[in-house]
């Protein structure tokens, strides 16, 4: 298992590489296109900051997470859960809401996080960035594009077997209330087939009672525009109209 490891490891050293290269080629190409000491002012943080490995994950995964939400608006958002959410998942990408997977699908998802950044932490612990310096990418170009994109990688702090605990029990316990398609108020009605077929896309089905009729339509709305986001086939106008008309049939009642 160990050597398993260790291939998984090197396979994840050498696309971050290969990242950092691409990334450094098109940092180059922005600063050859401004004035000269236009960037004499630039603090080193500022730079590192503008290079590091979290600001190229989160470019590359602008299509795969939907934009996410403000720390404020997280649920209970003085929880420690709360609280470990902000702190460690944007370092990579956009906050999620717990309302994107159900409580049974979050433990994988949030597995999968937490393997990542450990990752990332240990390549850190390991010194594998510094002796990178021998294969020419740790030393920038054009103001350290590359070098700084690659030591970025080592902000990456992943959470203690504690706070992944924490955090597992409170995304769970905030998440997506789900549905199975046949306890659907009239499952074979249009609108619980196009219901159903759209928004099973990206996450368990949601429960049509999460929400009142009032809101149902602003959250359709916003699941469009996740679902662009993501790459994923959007509905049209008229199934939009469908799909939220039986939700607020189907919806809570306003308290």
């Amino acid at each position: 298992m160990r050597g398993k490891g260790t291939y998984l490891l090197l396979g994840f050293v050498f696309a971050a590489i290969g990242l950092a290269h691409l990334f450094a080629q098109a940092e180059s190409s922005r600063h050859k296109d401004r004035p000269a000491g236009a960037d004499s002012g630039m603090k080193a943080g500022q730079m590192t900051g503008q290079n590091s490995m979290q600001q190229m994950m989160r470019t590359m995964m602008s299509g795969v997470v939907p934009a996410g939400i403000k720390p404020g608006n997280l649920p209970a958002p003085g929880s420690e859960g709360a609280k470990l959410v902000a702190r460690y998942c944007v370092q990579c990408h956009n906050l999620p809401s717990p309302l994107m997977h159900s409580a049974a699908e979050w433990p994988g998802v949030a597995a999968r996080m937490f393997q990542r950044m450990t990752m990332c932490s240990r390549m850190s612990s390991m010194g594998m960035m510094q002796n990178m310096g021998g294969m020419g990418m740790m030393k920038g170009t054009q103001g350290g594009a590359s070098g700084n994109g690659m030591m970025g990688m080592m902000n990456v702090r992943a959470p203690s077997a504690k706070e992944q605990q924490i955090i597992v029990s409170y995304l769970k316990e905030h998440s997506l209330k789900s549905i199975q398609p046949g306890a659907l108020p009239s499952p074979r009605s249009k609108g619980a087939i196009l219901f159903t077929a759209t928004c099973a896309q990206c996450h368990a089905l949601p429960d049509p009672r999460q929400h009142t009729a009032q809101e149902w339509p602003q959250v359709v709305a916003r699941m469009r525009k996740n679902m662009v986001a993501m790459g994923k086939t959007a509905p049209d106008a008229a199934t939009l109209r469908t799909i939220t008309e039986f939700l607020q049939d189907a919806a809570r009642a306003k308290p």
